[in-house]
């Protein structure tokens, strides 16, 4: 995994010639080489540490199909990026719940 990258997902699908691929497997990485992952940040939560809720859900949507989205939408979980010790994105936004509803 590249250094600083917080985590990565790989999905293989089978193809699906009427809609979406079907998931067959997927596998999920956290950087522990590089980040500290924490349950309970705090406020005064400094340093590498992520929440491994946060980073969790994201990685989440990935294996569901879900990909990053861009400027504009910060408080969506698919966010390219999330801030040290964020949790607001432990749950999905409007913006990624339609994502999933659009693939399924």
């Amino acid at each position: 995994m590249a250094a600083g990258t917080v985590a990565s997902t790989c999905a293989w699908t089978w193809p699906n010639p009427v809609g979406k691929n079907d998931l067959r497997e997927a596998d999920v990485r956290f950087n522990i080489a590089d980040f500290d992952f924490t349950r309970n940040p705090t406020s005064t939560c400094n340093g590498l540490y992520h929440d491994v809720l946060n980073t969790g859900t994201h990685e989440a949507g990935h294996v569901f199909g879900l990909g990053h989205v861009g400027s504009g939408h910060s408080n969506l979980t698919m966010y390219t990026k999330a801030d040290r010790c964020e949790v607001k994105k432990r749950t999905l936004g409007k913006g990624d719940v339609m994502g999933l509803r659009s693939i399924y």
